[in-house]
């Protein structure tokens, strides 16, 4: 069962498209292969002629590799992850055999390498270059960082200003974003790492430099584990969306739990008292401006993803329904009529499900409060058995 305060790994892998050889014969090698042939030498910083994970690491943190080789190495880090080869370092040859091949890996391997590429060739340098942060632009990239996000998105909801001043100029094209009461230097953004990041379409970087610190700061307060590798490595794997939810706003937060829901019929008194309690709560948090997340356990609802977190964007007291935002953005269309059996409309990755929908379908939520952070991060959680 998955508590609440952790996310795992939300991928979102795209279709894999077949690569055909060029020609009749012998197929010429490809442009990810070439690229391989002439720049793993400058990859290969110990000159001993393999290429290892920390070594594909130092390559995606340097500034220097632009255009085609950020994507290439781009799509080394993130298809080659875990990857058995990998282990003890693996050569030149073989790399360019593993892209070149018409197995799943190199297949996986092309379709990074293009869509990398094509994230680069479109990349707005600008930190806003659509003047606001806006939450219908970002789509989660294949980082399982939704932990990360949907706080993020949270906040932006109910005000966009907070996100703005999270931002300030720092050194060599670097920035300093503020985290509550911290405030964490993140060196200039890399090419390989914009094409690592999420996606915001042409509104400009934000997303990913506060992705780049959300990193560096889940390698402080994050397991043991996160410390290694790239501050980008230490949130593709999920964590706690309550503990960053409280770090970016610098403040305490409360949980709600809808076991109620699960455990009563919607007759039973534990569950009509759950839900009033909810009500009063959400109209709290809708009052105060305050920002809210929930999270899923296992789902069988078409377009509502498992082990997801999600940010409430807009609870409609007077027709009980909320709005809610996936971080992985897009559309979706149900098969038929809309509810939990074939899900709900969405449009930019924003959805309306009832308040009724929501608490058998999500396993809870939480909420900001006006009660600084400091020494603990969490109020007592509801709802009040009493």
């Amino acid at each position: 069962m998955v508590a609440l305060s952790r996310i795992p790994a939300c991928f979102a892998w795209l279709t894999l498209l077949l690569f055909s050889g060029n020609g009749a014969g012998t197929a010429l090698p490809s442009e990810f292969a070439d690229i391989i042939a002439r720049r793993f030498s400058r990859w290969d910083l110990n000159r001993d002629r393999v290429l290892t994970v920390d070594e594909i690491n130092r390559a995606v943190s340097d500034v220097t590799l632009r255009d085609s080789e950020a994507a290439a190495i781009a799509a080394l880090k993130r298809g080659l992850a875990g990857h058995s080869a990998l282990a003890k370092g693996v050569s030149k040859d073989r790399l360019q055999q593993m892209v070149d091949d018409r197995d799943a890996t190199g297949q996986e391997l092309q379709e990074l390498f293009k869509a990398a590429e094509k994230r680069i060739r479109l990349k707005q340098p600008r930190l806003f270059a659509s003047g606001r942060p806006q939450l219908e632009t970002i789509h989660q990239g294949r980082l399982g960082n939704c932990f990360v996000l949907a706080p993020l998105g949270a906040v932006l909801a109910v005000s966009p200003d907070r996100i703005s001043q999270m931002f300030t100029s720092g050194p060599a094209d670097g920035y300093y974003v503020r985290f509550g009461r911290f405030q964490i230097p993140v060196p200039a953004l890399t090419d390989a790492e914009l094409a690592l990041t999420a996606g915001n379409e042409d509104a400009g970087i934000w997303v990913n430099v506060y992705e780049k610190a959300a990193g560096a700061a889940q390698q402080v307060i994050g397991p043991s584990a996160a410390a290694k590798g790239s501050a980008i490595d230490a949130i593709s794997s999920g964590g706690s969306v309550t503990r960053f939810l409280s770090l970016i706003t610098g403040r305490q937060i409360q949980r709600f739990s809808f076991e109620f829901a699960r455990r009563h019929d919607s007759n039973a008194r534990p569950y009509r008292d759950g839900l009033r309690q909810l009500r009063t709560w959400l109209d709290d948090a809708r009052r105060e401006h305050h920002a809210m997340v929930c999270t899923t356990r296992e789902s069988r609802t078409p377009g509502i993803s498992s082990n997801h977190a999600w940010a409430v964007v807009a609870w409609d007291n007077t027709s009980d329904v909320l709005t809610l935002w996936n971080p992985h953005g897009g559309n979706f269309r149900p098969a038929g009529s809309s509810g939990p059996v074939h899900g709900y409309p969405a449009s930019q990755g924003m959805l309306k499900v009832p308040l009724a929908d929501f608490v058998r379908l999500f396993s809870g939520m939480a909420r900001e409060t006006d009660t600084p952070a400091a020494g603990t991060r969490e109020l007592p959680a509801l709802p009040d058995p009493s």
